[in-house]
């Protein structure tokens, strides 16, 4: 047995029935500055990676010469997390875009 919403069961059935055809917009207003501003977001976080790649490989060079195992596996997963995080900016236009053209043909 299916449980019945709150409110009246016309109402569901009609927002049910609706279909809505939404689509990205570029023609509105600030549209132009909302994408430069991501775009500068997205290159400092780039370069965030870029200075997280150097500090760990920095810290494995000191842990390595130190003989400090501690140090070398926190350097290791530093280095990682920068390329990780370098990939995902890479990727994040294309993994929007598929999300969004995924989410698009759900029924």
């Amino acid at each position: 047995m299916i449980p019945q919403p709150l409110g009246s069961t016309r109402a569901v059935a009609e927002f049910i029935g609706a279909s809505f055809n939404i689509s990205p917009n570029n023609s509105l207003p600030g549209s132009s500055q909302i994408s430069s501003f991501l775009g500068g977001i997205e290159q400092w976080a780039v370069y965030a990676c870029l200075l997280g790649l150097i500090v760990g490989g920095a810290s494995l060079w000191w842990g390595v010469q130190n003989g400090s195992i501690n140090r070398t596996s926190v350097s290791q997963h530093k280095i990682l997390a920068a390329f990780a995080g370098a990939v995902i900016i890479g990727a994040g236009v294309f993994l929007i875009t598929w999300a969004f053209n995924f989410g698009s043909t759900v029924s």
